[in-house]
């Protein structure tokens, strides 16, 4: 008897100390590749977001872990968006638009020639498409989900085209 109750004992409090499993469909973004986004363009246009980024980089690194990380986030980008992550000091070549792109020092061409803005390349930067693949706008900086959910519906909406992002925010 007092086996049996110890067995039990130990049994239930091996139990209560499992953690329970994290559920894989919440708050992940379904990444693919940029010669995969353009594939899957062929068959069902949507927008493209690109997120430029380098394994160093302490900003990048915050919002994988927080901002895409988030469940409305990574719903929304998945519903909206082929999503890529592209680090901007990969080696391999990318072809991207009938162009190859290649990385023939520190950064890569390709992440040079769609995320570069008037004050240079900086990390992380999330690059714009619409669903023509025509660059939209690559905007520089760490955003946590909150400040990120409003610009990635202002362009995944298509309110650019007729709003200002400020007018944007207000009205929502």
């Amino acid at each position: 008897m007092r086996y049996t109750l110890t067995l039990l004992f130990a049994a239930l409090l091996s139990l209560s100390c499992t953690t329970p499993k994290k559920n894989n469909n919440t708050g992940t973004v379904n990444w693919v590749t940029i010669e995969e986004a353009q594939k899957l363009m062929k068959t069902e246009p949507r927008m493209v977001l690109v997120d430029v980024y380098a394994e160093w980089c302490g900003p990048c690194k915050r919002m994988s872990k927080y901002t895409f990380t988030d469940p409305k986030v990574a719903e929304y980008i998945n519903e909206n968006y082929y999503a890529v992550k592209f680090n901007a000091e990969s080696k391999a070549d990318v072809n991207f638009l009938g162009k190859t792109y290649k990385n023939n020092g520190r950064t890569h061409d390709f992440a040079i020639e769609i995320a570069s803005t008037a004050r240079g390349l900086s990390y992380p930067t999330i690059v714009y498409f619409d669903d023509d693949f025509k660059k939209i706008q690559a905007i520089p900086g760490l955003f946590y989900a909150k400040d990120f959910l409003p610009v990635i519906k202002y362009f995944g909406g298509n309110y650019y085209k007729s709003m200002s992002f400020e007018d944007f925010k207000s009205e929502n």
